[in-house]
């Protein structure tokens, strides 16, 4: 044996109960599970703790956490998370199939195991210039890779309940692969929610209630219960676990690297269902079994002799405390992680004109700003007193800006409301979902080199006050760091600590900024080509562009 794991509880999934044993592993896979000690070159004494699979994240957009794919990996493993089905349509968005493909090739080279659902929206519109394109010629190559496990979530609810002929078709090449088809149906009810998942679609995630996810399973649909920085499941919905186990599974969506490093990753699902009552192995199965059961990932989700040796060994089944990792049958910090070389139309890909040019907010356009709520995506439209300066601090009418970034020239201006800096600029090359780039601030100077900022580290977080300029670079597509976990937590906290200082009272002015060209967020937001009323899907005051 390469290494024993002695005194550990583990789930039986077949016989639904824990069992006291010991495992042994050679070889990267589980080769004896015993009533027995046994010897091995390396015995790790689990003093009684719990031992299960590696956990599963069924649907997460690793872009959340703005780091590459290896360093993702590396930092959710040491939480435990050891397969992910992530669905990459930020890095799609900027550089298409090749750098959707550059994503799954440098995630092999990390602890996890890495699982793909094709992105199906890349645009997400026509309204915004993004750098990439998924057509149906490229979501059928990715579909034929075998590291792709679904067609990624359908976020088009409209074309998909008016039977769209390019979502029907893709639809229709995942199934004939035999991959499944992940949804997105945010507060469908009734008629239109049995419509959309007659389509073809076989799960969703965009629930947080009980109601929500009963109505969902009574159609017999797997439901994820989501638990990322924005977007959490309420308590009560958790009893669902125990009414339908197998037909749940647990992801994150969108979680940013401090809240993973600080209040977990799927060990946040287990600690809070545990301390809601949810039986334990019902619990545990919704973790490790469920997953790779769904996806048809075979040897993977049991410990069985057979089994891929990717394990957890926790405290207890409580805290979920996590005390080792095994990957492949080695511990966790032996494991050599390679990140791939960034090819250079991803470390590049930040195209603007020189000089930079901070556009005017069209006289038309004036008597309208962009109201801002903090916490929510969603924003107003704020009518306000066209004659007022173009930027009015006093007023907390500050000017937004969104420069085209892929070399096409596009820009755009109009005013914003619920910054309240007063003074300076922040700006991002994160900009959902075409990640142009996307500034704010109280003068055209401050905005300006707030975005020079990003242009000459290819690509980041930035603020400027006064003369000063900090940048967190993002160099790898404009929108996530090569860069160790621990040094990138390093220069957020710092980015945070200065941003603050310019007086906004948001939580994470940057994360509100890097949504305010979403043109598919009501209810006003601004494009590379211009402000936008998603309400009506249409450009306000287009002739001013």
């Amino acid at each position: 044996m390469d290494l024993v794991l002695q005194n550990v509880w583990v789930p039986d999934f077949r016989e639904n109960r824990l069992v006291h044993c010991h495992v042994g592993v050679e070889n990267g896979r589980i080769a004896a599970v015993s009533d027995s000690p046994m010897d091995a070159e390396n015995v790790v004494d689990g003093q009684n703790g719990l031992l299960t699979p590696g956990l599963m994240d069924a649907h997460v957009h690793m872009e959340s956490a703005l780091l590459t794919p290896t360093r993702f990996g590396e930092t959710v493993a040491r939480h435990g998370t050891l397969h992910v089905v992530a669905d990459c349509h930020e890095i799609a968005n900027v550089a298409g199939i090749r750098g959707l493909r550059w994503f799954m090739d440098d995630a092999g080279n990390g602890p996890i195991n890495a699982h793909f659902a094709v992105p199906s929206s890349v645009p997400a519109t026509p309204f915004a210039q993004s750098g990439g394109e998924l057509g149906l010629k490229e979501v059928t190559a990715l579909l034929d890779d075998p590291r792709v496990v679904s067609l990624g979530e359908l976020m088009n609810v409209p074309g998909v309940l008016g039977r769209d002929d390019t979502i029907m078709q893709m639809v229709s090449l995942a199934r004939e692969r035999n991959k499944r088809v992940n949804g997105h149906a945010p507060g469908l009810t009734g008629e239109q929610l049995q419509r959309y998942f007659g389509a073809g679609i076989e799960d969703d995630h965009e629930t947080s209630s009980y109601a929500e996810l009963k109505e969902r399973l009574e159609l017999r649909l797997h439901v994820f219960l989501r638990e990322g920085s924005a977007e959490h499941t309420e308590e009560g919905a958790y009893r669902i676990i125990d009414e339908e186990p197998h037909m749940v599974l647990f992801c994150t969506d969108d979680k940013a690297l401090h809240d993973i490093e600080t209040t977990g990753h799927i060990t946040f699902h287990l600690r809070k269902g545990a301390g809601l009552g949810v039986n334990i192995m019902n619990l545990l199965r919704v973790a490790c079994f469920n997953g790779p059961a769904y996806y048809n990932i075979p040897d993977t989700g049991e410990i069985r002799p057979g089994s891929r040796a990717d394990l957890v060994l926790f405290n207890n089944a409580r805290d979920f405390n996590v005390k080792q990792v095994i990957v492949q049958g080695r511990l966790l910090g032996n494991v050599a992680v390679t990140p791939s070389e960034v090819p250079p139309f991803l470390a590049d890909s930040i195209q603007v004109e020189q000089p930079i040019e901070v556009p005017a907010i069209p006289e038309g356009l004036r008597g309208l700003a962009i109201d801002v709520t903090d916490g929510s995506l969603i924003t107003g439209k704020l009518e306000v007193d066209a004659l007022l300066p173009e930027i009015s601090p006093a007023n907390d009418l500050l000017k937004l800006v969104v420069l085209e970034r892929y070399g096409h020239g596009n820009h755009s201006a109009c005013r914003i409301h619920g910054f309240r800096l007063k003074r300076g600029a922040i700006a991002s090359s994160l900009a959902h979902d075409c990640h142009n780039i996307i500034a704010v601030g109280v003068h055209d100077d401050y905005i300006r080199r707030a975005v020079k900022g990003i242009v000459q580290n290819h690509g980041g977080l930035s603020v400027a006050d006064g003369e000063d300029v900090f940048t967190v670079p993002l160099p790898v597509g404009g929108i996530v760091s090569p860069e160790s976990p621990e040094l990138l937590t390093e220069a957020l906290e710092e980015l945070t600590r200065r941003t603050q200082k310019l007086g906004t009272p948001l939580r994470n002015a940057h994360a509100t900024l890097s949504f305010m060209a979403l043109e598919v967020i009501p209810h006003l937001k601004l494009t590379d080509r211009g402000l936008f009323d998603v309400d009506h899907f249409q450009y306000v005051a287009p002739d001013s562009r």
